[in-house]
């Protein structure tokens, strides 16, 4: 068993212990349902704070462990299309669970957006993101989210998590910089003018060679959205460490346990993969 072959195995009985996902549970799995981790576990701290921005101050959902050292590791999530939804917070609390100071900025906050919490139409939460982009205020409520946890956790590693919508927003905050130590992304759009049109513009991954941090990708063989090609273009000329997979049976959102896109399978391995990575690139020896 390679060390890590190991570290996915110890990732996922440490996440069945640790949350406490029992068959019954994950039956449920596929379409809302009670949380993984409950805000009100005993190990972990839920706050709902506000991040100071120049033109508003914006929301942010943070979950961490109950105690925390100034070298405890911290992780910004880049919300998806859904906003912070209760899928996400989730997470977040996973992340806490795990030893992470996890914090979620209301990337929406100002187009007045509520999370879509259960499976929804698609469409009017692509207008709310075209509005965030064309207000051009995502990468710095991303690096607002990342000056909390250094505040907060002045001698730990940060990451950026994302997936789908905020996996780009998070692969693009890597650029030409070492604020962030490691990354994990999952089925994220790897272009940087957000399209799928063929053939790519000459530049389309023009950003990727000024990625120096950790980079884990996680994406389903059967995801019509993104291409394939595209993504090897990408983390192919990364300068950091860098690893990604494609996961057979799996479409887009295979990670979305509220969701039907949900996949068990590679949804499992891929959040070992990544608390493996995570492990290795931002957990301070």
């Amino acid at each position: 068993m390679t060390a890590l072959d190991r570290a996915r195995f110890l990732g996922v009985a440490a996440v069945a212990a640790s949350t406490g996902i029992a068959d019954a549970q994950t039956a449920d799995f596929g379409k809302p349902h009670p949380p993984i981790v409950a805000e009100d576990d005993p190990t972990i701290v839920v706050r709902r704070i506000k991040l100071q921005r120049p033109d508003a101050a914006i929301n942010a959902y943070v979950a961490m462990p109950k105690t925390i050292v100034a070298t405890t590791p911290g992780v910004v999530m880049s919300i998806h299309i859904w906003g912070i939804d209760a899928q996400y917070r989730d997470m977040a609390r996973r992340m806490a669970k795990a030893g992470y100071v996890a914090i979620i900025p209301g990337l929406f906050d100002r187009i007045n957006a509520t999370p879509a919490d259960a499976p929804a139409d698609i469409g009017p939460q692509q207008a709310v993101a075209q509005a965030m982009y064309a207000a051009g205020t995502e990468q710095g409520d991303l690096i607002a989210a990342h000056d909390w946890l250094r505040a907060t956790v002045p001698a730990g590693k940060i990451g950026i998590y994302g997936n789908c919508m905020g996996g780009g927003m998070a692969l693009q905050a890597l650029v030409g910089t070492t604020r962030f130590a490691a990354a994990s992304v999952l089925y994220a759009y790897v272009r940087a003018d957000r399209t799928t049109t063929q053939p790519p513009p000459p530049d389309a991954f023009a950003w990727a060679p000024k990625v120096t941090a950790a980079v884990i990708g996680s994406y389903g063989a059967d995801d019509g959205s993104i291409s394939w090609d595209d993504v090897q273009a990408a983390f192919g000329t990364m300068s950091g460490p860098h690893d990604v997979k494609r996961y057979p049976g799996a479409a887009h959102a295979f990670l979305d346990d509220t969701r039907p896109s949900y996949r068990p399978g590679p949804a499992a391995d891929a959040w070992a993969r990544q608390m493996a990575w995570f492990s290795k690139y931002l957990t301070t020896v």
